[in-house]
């Protein structure tokens, strides 16, 4: 067997007092590394509620994503009451306070110590219509009593959202008349089939539950009540084409599509040659 020798008691000394240093410098360590940390974060906190670092006007909101909307719309978004401590702002709930109180689909706020101030990335809704008011005081919608837009996913948003009068060439020129809440939620359908239609369609006037109406680049057109077959419907639009070649649109009524398998065309009643030469005679001088 092999024997191992034993250690003197002199070498078992050191090793102990050498153990014992290698903790009291790593527990010193370990302590001056905690307050040094808690130095630096209460030196920053300090600074950063100093004067200095205020936000103290919409200016020193950075604004970035827009399109339609201005950089001074989203700043007037963000309720903030100035002047506002930088370190004091809370990036979540202006980011959900953003989307709430405008068109905003996603927003992300971030704060900036060097200069001071705020980014505000935002991802806006995009309007696809232009919702024309109802007229109709009894509504229970009382949204729809004003002018306002539809994106793409029926969020309804107030004309005043992007500007009144704005001539940005962005917004929509598709209008929609007589929408109520109870049809909003086929609007995601509808305009996903209108938009893919090859005849450009100006209005959707949907003020007969019973009776959907186009305005059409071939006149108007009546689809009756709203149903999945509107793809085919607009598919049996596009083969009637050649309509203008043969009628007017002074001489086209409306175009029936209720029953897509048997369209038809309603003609402005012509009047009849007895009829035109009685007017031309009564309109002559004797």
């Amino acid at each position: 067997m092999t024997r191992v020798s034993s250690l003197s008691r002199d070498e078992l000394k050191t090793r102990r007092q050498t153990l014992r240093r290698r903790r009291r410098i790593s527990i010193s360590q370990a302590l001056w590394r905690f307050w040094a940390l808690t130095g630096l974060t209460a030196t920053i906190f300090w600074g950063a509620t100093r004067p200095v670092w205020l936000i103290e006007s919409p200016a020193q909101i950075n604004v970035s994503g827009n399109h339609l909307l201005s950089d001074e719309t989203v700043q007037s978004l963000v309720p903030l009451a100035y002047p506002q401590p930088l370190m004091k702002v809370e990036p979540e709930i202006l980011a959900r306070q953003l989307r709430d109180r405008g068109p905003i689909v996603t927003a992300e706020v971030t704060r900036q110590l060097l200069p001071p101030r705020l980014n505000v990335r935002v991802q806006e809704r995009v309007p696809v219509a232009l919702v024309l008011p109802v007229g109709n005081a009894d509504t229970t919608d009382a949204q729809y009593l004003q002018a306002g837009f539809l994106d793409a996913h029926g969020a309804w948003m107030p004309l005043a959202s992007f500007g009144l009068g704005s001539a940005s060439p962005q917004l929509p020129t598709l209008q929609l008349r007589g929408i109520q809440t109870q049809y909003q939620r086929y609007w995601p359908q509808i305009y996903e089939t209108i938009s893919n239609s090859p005849v450009t369609i100006s209005e959707i006037n949907w003020h007969d539950p019973n009776n959907l109406v186009l305005e059409t680049a071939l006149g108007t057109v009546y689809l009756g009540p709203y149903s999945p077959e509107l793809e085919q419907q607009l598919a049996t639009l596009d083969k009637m084409r050649n309509l203008p070649n043969q009628l007017s649109d002074t001489e086209v009524a409306r175009i029936d599509l209720s029953n897509p398998e048997v369209p038809s065309v309603a003609v402005v009643d012509a009047p009849s040659p007895a009829a035109r030469a009685t007017s031309t005679n009564s309109g002559s001088t004797p």
